[in-house]
């Protein structure tokens, strides 16, 4: 593991309104060593947690206010590729059709499997571990990127068509060596090893555009 990289933490939010069952999900998720924090409305959810992250939640759909599926639209609307898993007493075929074109990541009916569920939540966060850690890596190309002088992004464009610095050269109406120094330049400030490096680095990037 990169020593320069802070763990990301195995947290899941509960959306809930009995009790009994909050805690009976915080236990069960304790017991695999997954920190919970717990609502009992979605208005509470929403007024303490900041949307557009890849976050793991567990939501029951029958709230009091708004329901689970409309607090699963705004998770989704709000970005960041988050893991919702729908949880109902009360389901149906409908429902769960609903929840998954929503965007949830998995549908489960009470009285739930509790070894079938932590597998399931297990699962949804090892995707957002994954998604947290594209966000990052995109979002540090980025601001790498943005280092980049007007000319240097030019042969930084060009080195991604796969032009050698002599090609370079003539696009850019530049002398050779001027442009084995951009080259140089942009290789340094991107942190790439080779040009094949930069490549996956730039296509990993797009996710968030300069």
């Amino acid at each position: 593991m990169d020593p320069r990289k802070t763990p990301v933490k195995r947290r899941a939010l509960i959306v809930d309104d009995e009790a009994e069952v909050r805690d009976a999900l915080a236990l069960l998720l304790s017991t695999a060593d997954i920190e919970t924090s717990p609502f009992d409305s979605a208005e509470a959810f929403l007024a303490a947690t900041p949307l557009g992250a890849p976050l793991c939640v567990i939501i029951d759909n029958r709230l009091p206010g708004l329901n689970g599926l409309g607090l699963l639209k705004r998770i989704v609307e709000a970005g960041g590729d988050p893991s919702v898993i729908m949880i109902t007493g009360h389901g149906d075929v409908p429902t769960a059709v609903s929840a998954m074109k929503l965007g949830a990541f998995h549908f489960v009916e009470k009285p739930f499997d509790a070894e079938a569920l932590l597998e399931i939540v297990e699962e949804a966060l090892s995707r957002t571990v994954q998604v947290s850690d594209l966000q990052s890596e995109a979002q540090a190309f980025k601001s790498r990127r943005a280092q980049l002088t007007q000319r240097e992004d030019e042969v930084f464009t060009l080195l991604l068509e796969g032009l050698p610095s002599k090609l370079i050269a003539s696009r850019l109406d530049i002398t050779l060596r001027t442009a084995e120094h951009h080259r140089a330049a942009v290789m340094r400030k991107m942190q790439a090893r080779t040009i094949s490096h930069l490549l996956r680095m730039a296509m990993k990037g797009q996710a968030l555009p300069l």
